[in-house]
């Protein structure tokens, strides 16, 4: 037994101990940023945590105590030998170690596999106490059947264990987000099959060179309007936001996925492109993958859905103000959007305050970031805010406003427009049908695509454009989209799943907020 769990012991890359903290020039090469620290500093002992598994899984596997390690029967009825966490080592080590994270009812230390991740050891850090079933199986379809042997020979975590337990903050988060609901289905299969066919490893569904080159134009055009901005160039300032717009849309959103790169630092990296006036980074992108992603549309569990309260934006909400119609608050904040998800959420978490209208923060920092960190990243987004007024402000009061005032507003109108018409939609709503039971169906049919076949508006949208395509796929890189689109509305048909779309931005913009005023209208007294 010693033996063998040395040579599986060995084949795994072990977690580097201690903090590094290597540092990003913002775009404006003014604020530096800290990567979060490896290890979880400052989280109190976690008991009697990680045991041999003491019950059946889901897959129906059993775990015998044996020492060091333990053996477990996997779906396909071979033996797999799982290394303990023992006791001593956690209350040596204060839980520091241990990374919990649930997959098929299942928690699992993921700790030993952080450096050996693909994707890169932060992806797993923004999991640790969620579920992530979902993301999980959606995110390695490609090469299904090596994940789960690797998942397979970790450490399991007791069910009774002193865990986190709930993806997000909602009363419903006991709730297995996938209960009723299956994952692995023949459509899901169809779509990898669809995969495979097209792509014959990893580094092939990354970003193509068309795709880089595309980034070289957005950062050399983005570089130009921000010296622009420093300056007081009206013109320049008058493009930042969209030009900023589309060198984050081919990098930011493309790395959280792990789309950009197979280098899991270039895809770390690339994802501050979104500072300083989009969103901040550790702030959206663990909501953005463990809540949205896994849940869309549902008002129990989708952190989308209540970014604008008090307006509604799904007809299962109850109304939160019943006499006046919201939808003009979704209006007024769709111009501000980024001010808050820059802003005003990352200041929640720094002075422990609770989101408007909720009973907690909904936005909270990953474990692994500290506050410290969170305050050197939003530095750059009150550079924004602070330079216009000090540089501009005594001389210029006139070009000081616009220069306050157009990055925040534009970039909120290009977010709004992008974002929120992929799923705020009448048709997007969730109802009975074939996404009741399949998981992929319903990220299918609570998304809505326009323009699908078209390389320029897939280029400018960052791929939202095919947002359901994304949802089903989401470690493919937007560039693929319009190559695979037919195929994939095929696939569709033959399993009876509804693909919403819409001609183009503007019809779904126009049908985004005629559902919102509509369901923000005051209801008639019973």
């Amino acid at each position: 037994i010693v033996q063998r769990e040395a040579e599986r012991t060995k084949s795994l890359k072990m977690p580097v101990s201690g903090a590094r903290t290597p540092l990003l020039s913002s775009l404006l090469v003014l604020i530096l940023l800290i990567e979060p620290s490896q290890a979880f500093q400052g989280l109190s002992p976690l008991p009697s945590l990680v045991r041999a598994n003491r019950g059946a899984s889901s897959h129906g596997r059993r775990g015998v105590a044996s020492g060091l390690s333990m053996v477990a029967a996997t779906p396909g009825g071979t033996q797999t030998r799982r290394r303990t966490v023992t006791l001593e080592r956690l209350q040596e080590e204060g839980g520091q170690s241990v990374l919990p994270v649930r997959i098929d009812g299942v928690w699992y230390d993921l700790s030993d596999y952080r450096s050996a991740h693909p994707g890169g050891k932060w992806l797993l850090d923004y999991s640790y106490g969620k579920d992530v079933t979902a993301i999980f199986k959606s995110i390695h379809l490609f090469a299904k059947e090596e994940t789960q042997s690797k998942l397979d020979k970790l450490p399991i975590i007791d069910a009774d264990s002193p865990i986190l337990a709930k993806p997000n903050v909602f009363s419903a988060d006991l709730v297995p987000p996938t209960q009723g609901k299956e994952i692995e289905t023949p459509f899901q299969a169809d779509l990898r099959a669809m995969l495979t066919r097209r792509f014959s490893s990893r580094e092939d569904f990354k970003a193509p060179a068309d795709h880089w080159v595309r980034i070289g134009m957005a950062a050399a055009a983005t570089a130009y309007c921000w010296n622009g901005w420093l300056h007081g160039d009206v013109a320049a300032t008058a493009a930042l936001p969209l030009v900023h717009w589309v060198l984050a849309a081919h990098t930011c959103h493309e790395a959280t996925h792990s789309t950009l790169s197979t280098n899991e630092h270039v895809n770390y990296w690339l994802q501050f492109t979104a500072h300083p006036i989009m969103f901040n980074v550790f702030v959206w992108i663990p909501q953005h993958l463990i809540s949205h992603h896994q849940y869309t549309n549902d008002p129990n569990l989708d952190v989308d859905v209540h970014h604008f309260a008090p307006a509604l934006l799904s007809q299962e909400q109850p109304p939160l103000d019943p006499d006046s119609n919201r939808g003009w608050t979704f209006a007024w904040k769709g111009m501000l959007t980024t001010v808050g998800t820059c802003i005003l959420q990352p200041m929640r978490t720094l002075l422990d305050s609770k989101t408007p209208n909720f009973d907690d923060n909904i936005t909270p920092i990953p474990h692994g970031v500290s506050k410290a960190t969170l305050a050197l990243s939003m530095a750059p987004s009150f550079f924004v805010l602070l330079y216009p007024l000090l540089a501009f402000g005594p001389s210029d009061p006139a070009l000081a406003a616009f220069l306050e005032v157009w990055p925040w507003v534009g970039m909120s109108m290009i977010w709004t427009a992008m974002t929120q018409t992929s799923h705020i939609q009448q048709q997007c709503q969730r109802a009975p049908g074939a996404a009741d039971t399949d998981w992929s169906a319903g990220q299918v049919e609570t998304s809505l695509d326009y323009s699908v076949a078209s390389p320029f508006w897939t280029a400018v949208t960052g791929g939202l454009n095919t947002q359901s395509l994304h949802h089903v796929l989401p470690t493919v890189c937007m560039s693929h989209f319009p190559d695979m689109y037919r195929e994939y509305e095929e696939i569709c048909a033959k399993h009876g799943v509804n693909v919403r779309q819409s001609d183009n931005l503007a019809t779904a913009t126009a049908s985004m907020y005629d559902f919102i005023f509509k369901v923000n209208a005051p209801k008639a007294p019973q």
